[in-house]
């Protein structure tokens, strides 16, 4: 099931990208500058691996492949990141290296942005 949430965002920034004086990129680093946008998108990348067993963290992640529509305010990036996991009851820890695109649109009445992860690969058993 692919992850979604939706985050506050402030005029300046907003109004820049959108006149195309800050690029994408830019803006992106600036906005998971903030540590509740940050803990935010750690949680939910954490959350794709809930199912996999054990505390699976994310502490960091980087942005890449970043791209921008102005005309219809949506655009997409990749997050590359690491998921460390923790099992307490055998002291067992692991980590391995992911990456999720995410999309997102920009409503300017808010103003917000709606972020939407990618729907996690499906092993079939047969």
């Amino acid at each position: 099931m692919a992850k979604d949430f939706n985050l506050p965002i402030s005029i300046d920034p907003l109004e820049k990208l959108t006149d195309g004086t800050l690029p994408i990129a830019d803006f992106l680093s600036e906005f998971w500058g903030d540590d509740q946008n940050n803990a935010n998108m750690q949680q939910g990348l954490a959350s794709y691996f809930y199912d996999n067993g054990g505390s699976p963290e994310v502490r960091e992640f980087d942005i890449v492949d970043a791209q921008f529509n102005t005309n219809d305010l949506t655009g997409s990036f990749k997050c590359m990141f690491t998921v460390y996991y923790f099992f307490t009851c055998s002291d067992i820890k692991n980590d391995k290296r992911e990456n999720i695109t995410w999309k997102f649109k920009i409503d300017e009445t808010g103003p917000a942005v709606a972020f939407a992860g990618e729907e996690p690969w499906v092993w079939d058993a047969d």
